[in-house]
């Protein structure tokens, strides 16, 4: 369609418009195909199963897990594919990782994971009293009802791990990044006409998206890392593998909580004296040496 081809401003916010209109749609239509596939499997009426949500009960995880899959499924994957087809030009370009590429994504996997750890920390010290009493209250409700979901989402056996990995690691990595770095990602850039200022107005909408006040400054910040990669490297698939890498060792983590195979402050004090203080001095040396892609490399692995 001419509209891929158009890269005026106003191009691109029909684009942003075109976007928000099939995401509200096929999100919609799939909620509601989740909620009638709930009551057929699980016998589960809709009136009870909302209850159950909003209380925040969840007796019923099974089904609050087929929604997840619904909801990722409605609101990223399926959209994001509709409009690459539509329109061929905002189809993202997917390359097979080369030897450098995975050496890279290891620094920064570890950069990511320190930072992300530290700035949570920050974070908590510091606070959100700058913002309204009542976005706090808000948020800190979300955050707390999405942590007692993703807690009740581990289970004590190594089959509904593996199938966490897929609903909680793989999915969102593939569709998360498909929609944010490959298209909304897109459409900032070509609205705002700077390449920064589109990243970091995408990291804040998808950070805004995960409802978590107490993560919110570390997923922009991982977000805004994920935004720089893509666009330095025009390869969408190291993203997502570094997203799922993300995604699955958080997993790990509440895995290992939940099995009693470690205890939170175990973890933490890991992060505290061990990962933190690596990912600044990896952090520093990717930055003096020019570590990215599609730069003047100075590392001998380039």
């Amino acid at each position: 369609m001419k509209i891929a081809d158009d890269k005026s401003i106003g191009s691109y916010i029909k684009l942003f418009f075109i976007t928000l209109t099939i995401v509200f749609i096929l999100g919609t239509t799939l909620q509601l195909l989740a909620l009638y596939g709930i009551e057929l499997i699980w016998g589960i009426d809709t009136e009870s199963y909302i209850y159950d949500y909003q209380s925040g009960v969840l007796n019923y995880i099974n089904a609050h897990k087929f929604s997840a899959l619904f909801s990722q499924l409605g609101m990223f994957f399926i959209p994001s594919i509709i409009l690459f087809i539509v329109f061929k030009n905002t189809k993202p370009t997917l390359n097979k990782p080369t030897k450098r590429d995975y050496l890279k994504l290891i620094l920064f996997f570890i950069m990511l994971v320190g930072i992300t750890q530290l700035i949570t920390s920050l974070t908590i010290f510091v606070g959100y009293d700058f913002l309204p009493e009542n976005i706090q209250n808000y948020l800190k409700t979300q955050q707390e009802f999405n942590a007692d979901l993703q807690e009740k989402f581990i289970q004590l056996n190594w089959s509904d791990f593996i199938l966490n990995i897929l609903l909680l690691a793989i999915i969102p990595a593939i569709s998360e990044e498909l929609f944010f770095r490959g298209l909304i990602q897109k459409i900032f850039i070509g609205v705002f006409q700077n390449n920064s200022f589109g990243i970091i107005v995408t990291s804040i909408v998808f950070g805004l998206l995960h409802f978590q006040i107490d993560n919110l400054l570390a997923i922009i910040f991982a977000s805004i890392l994920f935004g720089f990669i893509y666009e330095k490297s025009g390869n969408i698939l190291l993203t997502i593998v570094l997203h799922f890498c993300f995604n699955l060792f958080s997993l790990l983590n509440m895995q290992a909580i939940k099995m009693n195979y470690m205890s939170e402050s175990q973890l933490e004090n890991i992060g505290y004296y061990f990962i933190i203080p690596l990912s600044l001095v990896i952090g520093i040396i990717v930055f003096k040496k020019k570590i990215f892609w599609k730069e003047k490399l100075l590392l001998s692995i380039d």
